[in-house]
């Protein structure tokens, strides 16, 4: 991670905070929150330098993204501004303000001076610009879910912080590689929602912080069709609030918030019984792990197609077939036709299936019935063979069945000539 440069002007022994932000922004903020300003500004007014992002993350026991989060927080309250790259969304740097006039509008160019109190980067960073949630959320969730009020407790912030964390830390230990999780986001399915529904969900807290986190990863209000999934996926589906911010932040890691896709990694996991984000992460894990072992066995460099993943999915979840039963399809898919061929690889687990194969035990068991078939076969037409054998073109027609009285009479004419 590129360092961050902290510039002051003094370096007093203490640090002051200003009476204004623990009144009126410390305690209605999640701990964590408050734990990076305070640290900020100590290294801002100590003029600490070698800062960077992971080491903040180290340093509070967090989640790179948690401190980004935090970042933002404090930029939505006008508490700090961060200034991003202009040609990459990167962010180059943090610029502290004052809390007796946070209320006020400030803007801030990467043009403009660099004042005094603003933690800046050397290089662009490597991180992407994170999600900012707009000032006029919850007016959008109000007027969707036609609600008249909208209320929330102290206790409420608490906990949904509590659980973004838990969600984020999840998504955090997925490997960087990842392949999307096995769906066809082309299938789509129809949902309906009753207004006794719309009207039930619009009276849920959780719901209303749910749909608001929602919208804060994807960076926009959510449309019409995306809150019927919503709803759909709290009310039908019964999905915790846990899962769904799971859902929407795994679909956010890898760059697929399409509805469509969305909606078919949701299914995907009602289907395979998800009920927690740890379940959805196993899921995942497995996933990953099976296509990884299939691309190895059968020299694939690549990302598996939808296709492919589908031929994957039947063989393990229709066919109930185990890994191993597939990887020893797949060598004997090389070792056959020397080249990865998914419909010759199907070919011969359709064939397993037909005869109950599940395990390599199975497996060996049909290999036996095989060769002792083959076996009998060979046995069994061995004389028709030999028959067959002992005639040539030159016994094609009927021979001669002369006597050996006749031989010596035709002797006889011969020598008399």
């Amino acid at each position: 991670m590129d360092q961050v440069l902290l510039c002051s002007s003094q370096i007093p022994l203490t640090t002051s905070i200003s009476n204004t932000f623990i009144k009126k922004y410390m305690l209605n903020a999640n701990g964590s929150y408050v734990k990076v300003y305070l640290y900020l500004s100590m290294c801002i007014q100590s003029d600490i330098h070698g800062l960077s992002i992971s080491s903040l993350a180290d340093r509070m026991e967090n989640t790179e993204k948690d401190v980004l989060r935090a970042l933002q927080y404090w930029e939505k309250k006008n508490l700090l501004t961060l200034q991003y790259n202009e040609s990459n969304d990167d962010i180059c740097g943090i610029l502290l303000l004052n809390p007796e006039t946070a209320d006020q509008t400030i803007s801030v160019t990467a043009s403009d001076e660099t004042p005094s109190n603003e933690i800046s980067f050397d290089e662009p960073s490597s991180y992407t610009k994170p999600v900012s949630m707009p000032e006029d959320f919850q007016a959008n969730t109000l007027s969707a879910l036609k609600a008249d009020t909208y209320t929330t407790s102290v206790d409420q912030t608490d906990s949904l912080s509590s659980m973004e964390t838990a969600t984020t830390e999840a998504v955090a230990r997925k490997d960087e590689d990842a392949q999307p999780l096995p769906v066809d986001d082309t299938e789509t399915k129809e949902i309906v929602i009753t207004q006794e529904q719309t009207e039930r969900v619009a009276k849920d807290d959780d719901f209303s912080w749910t749909r608001l986190i929602v919208e804060s990863y994807l960076d926009r209000p959510i449309t019409t069709k995306e809150a019927d999934l919503l709803i759909y996926l709290f009310d039908t589906l019964h999905f915790s609030k846990d899962l769904i911010l799971y859902l929407y932040e795994y679909c956010c890691s890898i760059h697929k918030t399409n509805i469509n896709y969305v909606q078919a990694v949701a299914f995907s996991w009602d289907k395979n019984n998800v009920k927690t984000p740890d379940d959805a992460q196993e899921l995942s894990h497995q996933y990953n792990e099976c296509h990884s072992a299939i691309c190895k066995a059968l020299g694939l460099n690549r990302m598996l197609g939808s296709i492919e993943s589908q031929y994957i999915d039947r063989w393990q979840n229709e066919w109930q077939m185990d890994l191993a039963v597939i990887l020893n399809a797949c060598n004997r898919t090389i070792l056959t036709i020397q080249k990865p061929d998914f419909k010759y690889l199907n070919g011969i687990l359709e064939n397993w299936h037909k005869h109950n194969v599940h395990t390599l035990q199975d497996v060996q068991v049909c290999d036996d019935n095989y060769n002792k078939k083959k076996a009998n076969n060979t046995r069994d037409n061995k004389p028709a063979i030999q028959k067959s054998n002992n005639r040539n073109q030159f016994h094609a027609f009927e021979q001669r069945n002369t006597s050996a009285a006749e031989i010596d009479q035709l002797e006889k004419m011969l020598l008399k000539r």
